[in-house]
């Protein structure tokens, strides 16, 4: 596996990319299996080109949007006080193909939430090693299925209200080992908590399996957490896995609906809503911190690329050290221009492209390095 390797921008130019790129709340779209899918994501303010942050991709769950819920759960303020990136993708029809038991979706989302998860890469610097999937119902099933299924690396996923499938049950063969949390109410009508014919297998089988494949060693512990609200019905048991490879962990709401703990609105789900913990606070106290020790490397490659005028009009001059493959991507993550290069000097004629920011990425056998350019 090639490990991605960023080189500092220079500093000329990072007066420039801050005082003209929009940070905050933006919406997007990525050109994916033929199909243009949206999404809205979030930048923290202190945000920099220099720093590798976290990526976290939240999956709505079925008739809903990636918008919408951003509203519900206001994870924007947690990335924003933890500086790291949100990105809320929209499936198509409003739905993701989890292999769920009833067809709700024939879509690409695994290779869209891949490609979605290398465009962030790219154009923001977010680290390889530390993504994140959170999912709601069909969101939640989904993230379950990448996490068995997906050839990138996901360093912990968070599922509320969601499940393994009966396909993804059986197809479960995860490449790497990601830290699991998954949160349930056992009055579930929706995805009920003891599986069904229409969802699948049941929280319990879910569990089972992920302690099967984490090598968890030891009987799982329970703690009764606080019941801080009387009012809700429902009371949450968090239960742990001891000895595994990553944490695996299950926040059991015994009388809770198909809910978000925490958050009293009535677009959320359906059944009661457990009052007694913040679930977006709960769940990115559990993925801070998690990565993918595979994609991890103290080797320090330097990769050196000149190129010039920067900001250019119409071509840009090109200096390296070994042959590679040079890939350009607007800001919206689209391939606007890719050629292989061996003489060690060239010129690219891009005066096709719009005025903008783009990303040039430079692949060698050594590694690879990213750079932003300005076209005016």
């Amino acid at each position: 596996m090639i490990v991605a390797l960023r080189i500092s921008f220079l500093v000329l130019y990072l007066g420039f990319f801050h005082s003209n790129f929009c940070l905050a709340q933006t919406n997007a779209t990525l050109m994916h299996d033929g199909i243009q899918r949206s999404y809205v994501y979030y930048v923290p303010s202190n945000w920099t080109p220099t720093a590798s942050v976290p990526l976290m991709i939240v999956l709505h769950g079925l008739t809903q949007t990636g918008a919408g819920l951003m509203n519900i759960t206001q994870f924007n303020s947690i990335a924003e006080a933890n500086n790291f990136i949100v990105c809320y993708p929209d499936g198509i029809n409003n739905a993701w193909n989890a292999n769920m038991n009833i067809t709700v979706s024939s879509a690409d989302d695994l290779g869209f939430i891949e490609a979605l998860a290398s465009n962030f890469q790219t154009q923001w610097q977010t680290d390889p090693s530390r993504q994140y999937l959170v999912g709601f119902s069909n969101g939640g099933f989904m993230s379950h299925k990448l996490a068995c299924e997906s050839s990138m690396c996901f360093a912990a996923i968070a599922s509320v209200s969601g499940n393994m499938s009966d396909t993804t049950y059986v197809n479960c063969n995860p490449d790497f080992s990601p830290s699991i949390l998954h949160i349930h109410g056992t009055n579930d009508l929706v995805v009920p908590y003891n599986g069904g014919a229409q969802t699948g297998v049941s929280v319990d089988q879910t569990m089972a399996k992920w302690s099967t494949f984490l090598n968890c060693n030891g009987s799982p512990t329970q703690v009764q957490m606080p019941n801080t609200n009387f009012t809700d019905l429902s009371s949450p048991t968090l239960i742990t896995y001891p000895n595994c490879e990553a944490s695996l962990e299950h926040i059991k709401i015994t009388g809770g609906g198909h809910q978000w703990p925490g958050i009293s609105t009535l677009l959320g789900g359906a059944g009661i809503i457990n009052m007694d913990f913040y679930s977006p606070q709960v769940i990115w106290d559990f993925l801070n911190g998690k990565s993918c020790p595979v994609l991890q490397s103290d080797e320090k490659v330097n990769i050196e690329l000149k190129y010039g005028p920067n900001p250019f009009h119409s071509t840009l001059n090109l200096e390296w050290e070994i042959d590679a493959k040079i890939s350009i991507y607007d800001f919206q993550g689209n391939q606007v221009f890719s050629c292989n290069i061996t003489n060690k000097k060239n010129v690219l004629n891009l005066g096709h492209l719009s005025d903008g920011i783009y990303v040039i990425q430079y692949e060698t056998t050594k590694g690879i390095s990213f750079h932003k350019i300005q076209k005016n």
